[in-house]
């Protein structure tokens, strides 16, 4: 089992690097930072390097990046353009892979939500075709996966529930393209947790946090308890983020990751 810390949340630093929170999450002992792959993207070469060298000297790996697309990058509608997109991922997966990040996170609700001409079923198979054309021939590339991520329904209006997750991965059929379960995502939605059982074999990547991006400390509630139960029943050794906010700091992240280490050994 591999844990790590995603710092969208826990800074409100979007548009540049937030050393300092990079340093918190390697002494509070994680075993990665997961970048956001449209900020690694967006640097600088001089930034880049510096983002680099400082991973290198902390020892701190990047197994993930999550956020791949930005939102002036659409992969629906009639403004698609797969050039742009074949572009925009050469950087971002090259970039991705020199941290040592091994997988993506396909999230991204600006680039992806449909527009009113749009229905769900066209959604669906122009993102397969876009995700075969462009993403796939990256993921071979560079030896990388990308995870589908479903999100909330007030977040985006396409891609919801893990079974909306599995139809991507179904349409698609590349052993590059899989799943992740995002638990802040799946309560909103009312989501079943006995769905990360049904979902097993796709399941490569989790995201945890409660309600309003909390970080928990102390205990789960009843919906992280039974999605944590479920992923020991499979058992699941893949990797494990925290999305949420960082609470006070290292001591908080440190109680976080014990409580978490503790519940899926």
């Amino acid at each position: 089992m591999r844990y790590g810390f995603c710092k969208e949340f826990s800074t409100p630093l979007k548009t540049e690097v937030d050393y300092d929170l990079i340093k918190m999450i390697k002494e509070a002992g994680f075993d990665y930072v997961e970048m956001r792959a449209m900020l690694v993207s967006s640097l600088t070469d001089e930034e880049f390097d510096k983002l680099y060298n400082t991973l290198k000297e902390l020892n701190l790996d990047c197994d993930c990046c999550c956020a791949l697309f930005p939102k002036t990058i659409r992969v629906t509608g009639k403004s698609v353009n797969l050039s742009e997109i074949e572009a925009y991922l050469e950087k971002t997966f090259a970039r991705c892979k020199k941290l040592g990040a091994k997988k993506i996170v396909f999230g991204s609700a600006p680039a992806r939500a449909l527009d009113e001409e749009t229905s769900q079923d066209e959604g669906y198979k122009q993102i397969a075709d876009v995700i075969k054309k462009t993403v796939v021939p990256m993921c071979e590339k560079y030896d990388m996966m990308v995870v589908m991520e479903p999100l909330r329904n007030d977040a985006c209006n396409f891609i919801n529930t893990l079974s909306d997750g599995m139809r991507v991965v179904n349409d698609v059929k590349s052993d590059k393209i899989q799943l992740l379960a995002d638990t802040i995502h799946m309560m909103t939605n009312n989501d079943n947790p006995d769905d990360v059982l049904k979902y097993k074999d796709s399941l490569k990547h989790i995201h945890i946090a409660e309600l309003q991006r909390i970080m928990p400390e102390d205990e789960y509630s009843d919906f992280i308890n039974t999605v944590l139960k479920n992923l020991r029943q499979n058992g699941y050794d893949g990797t494990v983020s925290f999305e949420s906010k960082n609470g006070n700091g290292v001591e908080s992240m440190k109680k976080a990751l014990n409580l978490l280490k503790n519940n899926l050994y």
